[in-house]
């Protein structure tokens, strides 16, 4: 009998749906998620501990924003290679060693005095990130039977989404006590204890596809770019998790503005912005908390589609409201993302084999994170010229009408019934 995905030779998990808690006693998915959770940690307090270091070193919005540009670099750059690998290598063994890496780096930066050092430092802590990620991704539905996707995704988001919370204000009591640099020696033990989670995990082989001897590295290359073209599914979610980051731009840089200049808030607007942010994050962690039980009653795609609607939500801050208004619009919008994004990585494991799932999610994260530098500049750009609520009025009208519409040109949607009526 081969070995289950937790490493025992015990009888094969059943595929029926299962609940949360069941999802949770698999020894290999418990160890992944916790060092998932114990990296997110990390990565959430950086947030918060890198711009004060560098503003705090350079004084430069200019230079502060070129250091967070030269952390997005390495996921679209080696997006093909670490692909590649996550589907040569052993998955944990990608992992642990980014984890181990990162916090050698993140402790290194204790000890920085100049800008370029953090500059350094940052992106190659970046490209621990780049690497770790795609093995992430691919390495969950190793641990769980297919009917459990939906409930261990919840469960990843679940945690996601409470990390965004607690991480930014662990690090803003750190700093407030002690100042920026200890909380980089916080985020390197979070990587620590992602790396001992890691270190016990055990994974069944990866199913590699056969190929010839001689097989060109550039056609492996180009897999996950093949993938993401010619699967409608892949297509059409990679086509709107790319429009969405219009909106992940906005809820930075246009409810920013939106506290500082169209309410006028004053000394509260950073307090104002950093409840707004949790609230939204809030949502998202409840929305995946409930995500399972409505996917049951619903399907899962509809559980999708009220998700990708979920940018409207901000088409009321065209209006200038109130702020409990601008509150409880967040929240749903977090709520109902929650569904969009668990609902759409489910599809996603499902439709690439595993043998190619590291260069898939390696491409497919590439292509988001480029958009999300293009979002950002789209939003930075639009923002100063119409205000703060017409551009969050705009962005959610545009992202929450276009990705229905990019989910039906593509043939996405077509192509869920497809396996929906297969699967019945």
């Amino acid at each position: 009998m081969a070995p289950t995905p937790s490493g025992q030779d015990t009888p094969p998990l059943p595929t029926g749906q299962e609940g949360v808690r069941e999802v949770l006693a698999i020894p290999a998915f418990r160890r992944l998620w916790l060092g998932q959770l114990g990296s997110q940690l990390g990565e959430a307090i950086a947030l918060v501990a890198m711009p004060l270091l560098v503003y705090g070193l350079t004084g430069s919005a200019e230079l502060l924003s070129l250091i967070f540009i030269l952390q997005l670099l390495p996921r679209v750059v080696l997006a093909p290679i670490v692909g590649i690998n996550a589907d040569r290598l052993d998955r944990r063994r990608i992992i642990l060693g980014a984890d181990l890496a990162r916090a050698v780096l993140v402790a290194l930066l204790l000890f920085t005095d100049s800008a370029w050092q953090v500059a350094l430092l940052a992106m190659l802590v970046a490209v621990g990130n780049a690497v770790a990620r795609p093995a992430e991704l691919a390495a969950v539905p190793m641990t769980v039977a297919p009917g459990q996707l939906v409930a261990a995704l919840s469960v990843s988001q679940v945690a996601a989404s409470i990390v965004r919370i607690v991480g930014p204000a662990l690090a803003a009591g750190v700093i407030a006590a002690t100042g920026p640099r200890p909380a980089f020696g916080l985020q390197s033990v979070c990587f620590l204890v992602s790396a001992g989670c890691i270190s016990g995990l055990v994974l069944p082989p990866v199913e590699r596809e056969q190929s010839s001897r001689g097989a060109a590295v550039k056609g492996e290359i180009t897999d996950g770019l093949r993938v993401v073209r010619h699967n409608p599914i892949v297509r059409g979610i990679t086509a709107v998790e790319m429009l969405w980051q219009l909106v992940t731009a906005a809820l930075v840089v246009g409810i920013l503005l939106f506290v500082e200049e169209t309410l006028r808030l004053g000394e509260g607007a950073d307090t104002v912005f950093s409840l707004l942010t949790a609230t939204f994050a809030a949502g998202t962690a409840l929305g995946a908390l409930v995500a399972r039980s409505v996917e049951k009653r619903i399907g899962r795609m509809r559980l999708m589609a009220i998700g990708y609607l979920a940018p409207l939500m901000l088409v009321p801050a065209g209006l200038t409201p109130p702020l409990p208004v601008l509150f409880a619009c967040l929240f749903i919008l977090g709520f109902t993302d929650a569904w969009a994004v668990i609902a759409m990585q489910t599809y996603l494991a499902e439709a690439v084999p595993d043998a190619l799932r590291g260069r898939v999610y390696a491409t497919w994260l590439g292509a988001v994170t480029l958009a999300g530098a293009a979002g950002f500049g789209v939003v930075g750009w639009l923002t100063p010229r119409v205000g703060p609520p017409a551009t969050l009025a705009l962005v959610g009208a545009l992202v929450g009408i276009g990705e229905p519409l990019l989910l039906l040109a593509t043939g996405a949607i077509a192509a869920m019934r497809r396996e929906a009526a297969t699967d019945v």
